[in-house]
Order: structure tokens, then C-alpha cells, then sequence
């Protein structure tokens, strides 16, 4: 899903900042998505422009005035059909595993320490995720729950298959699996 259809399903149930936008990302979509704080308000303002919303601004006592972003109805027409398209493949990418594939290169050391410092990303994204276990089940409708359950199978799955390449990596440093 690119930038701008994700913002737009976000403004489908209510209208919200660019920072409610960045939280929401950052809380609920950023282990599934590749989508960038960076790109974000860029789109609002092309979104904005094309008419798929509206911003409005909220003036504010002892503080900024918000910049409130609103879906129109071209906006929800457009949310509709993107999310209506196919399913694409995903492309997955890992710096760890393109590296694994050479690890033949460097010594024991090396590869055991890339391995853990791999498998400390993961659980500390797990745990990112973890963290909002409450507001996921708070505030989520039934889908966005079963979407924040499969990241959580999602990053316990990467973790436990992670903990099986480094016991592989030590039995072949161990010399028992050359």
C-alpha cells in the first residue's frame, strides 16, 4: 500500500494531524509497512492538492495552531478502490540474510555476533510491537486486531527462527555440521 492510501484509510474514521497520522504509524503499521515519517507530509500536501482531502486549521491557546487533515468524499472513492485492487507479492528484503549467504567469509566471531545483533532488532521490535498491545485491543476494530495478533505471530516466528540459525552457526563453528 503506497503513502498516500494509507493515509487515507487512516482518515476514513476520523480526521487527524500529521503527528496523529506519524503516531498511528509508528504505533500500529510501521512493522508491516514500508512507509517513511518523511513521506508523509508530502502526501497530505499532494492529497490536499488533488482534493482527496481537506486540511483545516485549529487555532490553539499556549500553543501551535494543528493543521487537522479530513478525507473528502473523492478521497474515500479513491481509498475504496485501491484497497479493492489485488493482492501484489511482497518483495522481502533482509540485510541479514544477504549477509548470511556469504558468511562463509568471515570468521566465527564475526558471524555469531552479526546473528545476535540481528536477533536483538527483532525482539526489541517484537517488544515495539508488544507495547501497544493495549491500545491495539482498545481502540482496533476486529481486523486491525487480527492484523496486530499476526505481527505479533509475525516477529515471534522471525525471533524463534533467528534463535535456530544461531544454534546452526555455532554447530558449524563447533565443527559437528561442516
Amino acid at each position: 500500500m503506497d503513502t498516500k492510501t494509507f493515509i487515507l484509510g487512516l482518515l476514513m474514521t476520523n480526521s487527524m494531524t500529521g503527528y496523529d497520522i506519524k503516531k498511528t504509524f509508528s504505533m500500529s503499521f510501521s512493522f508491516f509497512s514500508g512507509l517513511s515519517y518523511g513521506s508523509i507530509y508530502p502526501a497530505l500536501k499532494k492529497m490536499e492538492t488533488d482534493k482527496a482531502i481537506t486540511m483545516n486549521i485549529q487555532v490553539q491557546e499556549n500553543a501551535p495552531n494543528k493543521k487537522v487533515y479530513t478525507i473528502t468524499d473523492k478521497g474515500r472513492e479513491i481509498f475504496i478502490e485501491s484497497l479493492k485492487k489485488p493482492v501484489v507479492e511482497d518483495k522481502m528484503r533482509s540485510s541479514f540474510l544477504s549477509k548470511l549467504f556469504f558468511f562463509s567469509e568471515i570468521g566465527q566471531v564475526d558471524r555469531i555476533v552479526l546473528a545476535k545483533q540481528y536477533q536483538e532488532i527483532i525482539d526489541a521490535k517484537e517488544e515495539d510491537l508488544k507495547a501497544v498491545n493495549y491500545a491495539a485491543r482498545k481502540t482496533g476494530d476486529a481486523f486491525q486486531q487480527i492484523n496486530y495478533e499476526f505481527g505479533l505471530r509475525f516477529f515471534n516466528d522471525l525471533s524463534n527462527n533467528i534463535q535456530e540459525t544461531i544454534k546452526k552457526l555455532e554447530e558449524i563453528d563447533n565443527g559437528s555440521d561442516q
